[in-house]
Parts: structure tokens; sequence; C-alpha cells
């Protein structure tokens, strides 16, 4: 069951690599996750946004596993139909990198934090959509980082972990 953080008829969430696996047949160790609430979650949000850069990050981890394990080729071989089936969906919302996101891009790596530009991008992209769902080490510790909560274009994003959504 959702905890606090209520989805309301204007919810915009952000996933993370991590959160769009599941679209591709890849079961993810995220603590107290669970396909049906993450389905549930994903139902009442009205948009649900997504970076370019992750559907690479999920076609290299997948074809990753797929040398070392033949169980995963199948689901290797249906990536394409499983991303035309996600980008069909109008409440998906797929982001390509832009001019705006590299000003961002600027802006956060000038903050001297302990990102990678992968989690730089995926910040950048999601600073405006106000709900960004990751189990992101670095990306999560920013959270308690005065000099990111004191940024007005970074300070209004909720950065959430699975297990801050539902109820343990």
């Amino acid at each position: 069951m959702l905890k606090k953080l209520r989805l309301d008829e204007n919810s915009r969430v952000f996933l993370d690599t991590t959160f769009i696996l599941p679209f591709f047949q890849l079961d993810i160790a995220v603590e107290a996750f669970s396909l049906k609430e993450f389905k549930d979650f994903l139902i009442r949000a009205t948009e649900i946004h997504v970076s370019e850069l992750s559907i690479f990050e999920a076609k290299a981890k997948i074809f990753r596993l797929s040398k070392k394990n033949a169980a995963y080729t199948y689901a290797l071989r249906s990536f394409g139909e499983n991303l035309a089936m996600l980008r069909e969906d109008e409440k998906i919302i797929f982001h390509p990198y832009t001019k705006a996101d590299d000003v961002y891009f600027n802006l956060i790596s000038s903050m001297n934090q302990n990102l990678d530009s992968f989690d730089i991008i995926i910040l950048a992209q999601a600073s405006n959509i106000g709900l960004l769902i990751t189990e992101d080490k670095e990306i999560l510790g920013l959270r308690q980082q005065e000099k990111f909560k004191k940024e007005p274009f970074l300070g209004k994003l909720l950065i959430k972990r699975w297990k801050e959504l539902i109820r343990t």
C-alpha cells in the first residue's frame, strides 16, 4: 500500500534506470519492491518520465547479462518489442538530451558533487518533473546536502527510494 506520498491527478514521476528494467523483463533487487505495487503506483501517475539514456543503459545491461547467462537471451530479443510498447503508451514520456538539459548538467556538475555523468543527466532531466524514484546512493545522498537543497532549480525535486513510497 502506498505511504503518505500520494499520487494525485497531476502527479508526474521520473524513473531512474533501475525502475525501467521490469519493463524489459528484468527483475530488480530493490528493498520492499513488488511488481504489483509498482504497477499500482504507475497507474496513479499521470505522467511517467524516462531518460533516453536509461533505455541505452537497460539494453547494455541485458546484453551484458545475456553474454553470461543464456536465460537473458529472450529479454534481449524482446527488447525492441517492449520498447515499442512503452513508446506507444501516452503516459510515458521519453527525454532526449537537450540544450536545456546541458545547461542543467553544467549547473549540477559545477556543484562538485560525487556524481558520474549519467547521474547528472538523470538529475538534469528529472529536475522539472517533481519526483525522481531512484536507488542510486550518490543521487540519494544529495538530499542531505544544503548546497543542493538551496539551489532553486534542484531544491524542489523530491528524490525518493522505493521503500519510502510504500508502507513497511
